[in-house]
């Protein structure tokens, strides 16, 4: 049988797929036939009320990270595969992603963002016409990272001051609707036999290469060991909901 617990973190039964929902800032569900872990539905009210009642540590964690924060954002366009989501996430919070846009779907599997997702700020909009409304005044300039005739290659791109990364679906990539609305393309270029890469990888990669160019005076976190500390005041290396049995840690 399945527990719910407030705070606690995802419990995953490697063998059968079960696992423990946590009821943080989105809705959740039992874990679907084949895959591990959580799936997760961004919920604006169960973000309000969490924030509104973080701890002091916790309260104090998210202070730091928000005066860290740099000028972009990341937009996904109804995702195929949670799990990609899910890490996309985590990739996000890693490169102090401003925000993070969701276009569609609002689901994804929690394995992936390891609990930052309860950290992030997000925006979601029911489908493309929404966002395209809410782009011209966002203070963007949307970027889509596509493999596509007119995109720029990522190593001689020149970033603009405030970027908005636009990835598409894992299957269809940008629908001609968002090409339409991004003044820039840009596309990784690649030198092996596969036609493209994961929509994670190709974000972590962008990402890197964006904070590193534009943000060459960013300071890494510290590390311990082979972990980095998520927290230098409290010396803390693993995540940030980690239970004391968790067998990760």
């Amino acid at each position: 049988m399945q527990r719910i617990r407030p705070s606690g973190s995802v419990r995953q039964n490697r063998a059968s797929g079960a696992g423990r929902v946590r009821e943080g800032i989105f809705k959740t569900s039992r874990p679907e036939k084949g895959i591990i872990g959580r799936v997760a539905r961004f919920d604006p009210k169960r973000q309000e009320e969490f924030l509104r009642n973080l701890n002091p540590r916790r309260a104090d964690l998210k202070r730091r990270l928000d005066e860290r924060r740099l000028p972009y954002a990341v937009a996904i366009d109804n995702p195929d595969k949670e799990m990609n989501i899910g890490n996309l996430i985590r990739t996000a919070h890693s490169f102090l992603c401003g925000e993070i846009v969701l276009i569609g779907s609002a689901k994804f599997q929690g394995a992936g963002s390891h609990g930052v997702e309860r950290f992030e700020r997000f925006r979601h909009f029911k489908d493309r016409a929404a966002f395209g409304a809410w782009l011209p005044d966002s203070g963007y300039e949307a970027v889509a990272v596509e493999i596509h005739p007119e995109a720029e290659r990522l190593d001689r791109f020149d970033f603009p001051p405030r970027p908005l990364f636009v990835l598409g679906s894992e299957m269809r990539g940008l629908s001609e609707e968002l090409l339409a609305i991004c003044p820039r393309k840009v596309m990784i270029p690649q030198f092996g036999l596969v036609p493209c890469l994961n929509v994670n990888i190709s974000c972590s990669i962008v990402l890197y290469q964006y904070v590193t160019a534009r943000h060459p005076g960013a300071e890494m976190m510290p590390i311990s060991g082979r972990k980095f500390l998520i927290d230098g005041k409290s010396g803390r290396v693993a995540a940030i909901d980690r239970e004391r049995d968790d067998p990760r840690e």
